[in-house]
């Protein structure tokens, strides 16, 4: 019998009150369970087997920012708005709980990115990295690269988006959607003054940008900001890949995908 954490959004109070539900459900199916909200979770980050998150995008990926380790599995249940990164809907509770105590349900790696600032380990990226001015309303000028010079550009700045998160900023902002079995990085430049389309590019050679002209700085998942002092920011695949349970044997994008176009799995 494995045992369950987990985390709900405080804020939200239909997550507020799953939460208290799974105190009542899961002592008849786990010998060792805990649940935190996501701030009391981001004190410890201390999980190691399955890890059940309550929320929208958001909370997934704050409450997954810390994981290293491949033997946690991560299943998220929708109280937020679209969900792509969730698969329970919240009706679909308690039977999720039973087929993890089971261990009736599929695994699949999803490739996180891994981004450097002037040479200086920052995070893993889930969803994106946002390159961008540190002044709003002002541009920068920077320069692709990977092995050899792709591109150059002048844009407010630039999306460097993993396949999972090419659902997400990425898509509203132009960019393709892209199976996350793909080990790729897409590329999407905001408002680019050269008309610098979006690229998708494979990720088996850590992709350069170099900020020749502005102020940058960076931005991962949308809560870790990081000046850009020296102007150098590497974007490689991470060795951390995140493991995340489905219920059936349709892959993450296909879910994504119909709830993006769709607006339902």
């Amino acid at each position: 019998m494995s045992s369950l954490t987990v985390v709900y959004a405080g804020k939200r109070t239909e997550a507020v009150a799953a939460a208290e539900k799974l105190r009542e459900i899961l002592p008849r199916h786990f010998e060792k369970w805990r649940v935190f909200s996501l701030s009391e979770f981001e004190q410890t980050s201390s999980v190691d087997d399955v890890l059940m998150i309550l929320g929208g995008d958001g909370t997934v990926l704050r409450a997954t920012r810390h994981i290293r380790s491949p033997n946690v599995r991560v299943v998220g249940v929708n109280f937020g708005r679209a969900g792509f990164l969730c698969v329970i809907e919240p009706e679909e509770l308690e039977m999720a709980v039973k087929k993890i105590a089971t261990g009736d349900y599929h695994v699949e790696e999803i490739m996180r990115l891994s981004l450097y600032v002037d040479d200086k380990y920052v995070g893993d990226a889930l969803n994106e990295i946002y390159v961008s001015s540190t002044k709003p309303g002002t541009v920068i000028e920077y320069r692709l690269q990977q092995r050899e010079l792709l591109a150059s550009d002048v844009a407010d700045g630039v999306i460097l988006s993993t396949p999972v998160g090419s659902t997400a900023y990425a898509f509203s902002s132009g960019g393709p959607i892209v199976d996350e079995r793909l080990e790729t990085v897409v590329v999407v430049p905001m408002a680019s003054m050269t008309n610098l389309r979006p690229m998708v590019l494979a990720i088996d050679t850590p992709l350069q940008v170099s900020v020749v002209k502005g102020r940058a700085q960076t931005l991962v998942d949308g809560h870790t900001v990081t000046p850009v002092e020296k102007g150098e920011v590497r974007v490689e695949k991470s060795s951390h890949s995140l493991y995340m349970i489905s219920f059936d044997e349709r892959p993450l994008f296909s879910r994504r995908l119909r709830k993006r176009l769709y607006g339902r799995p």
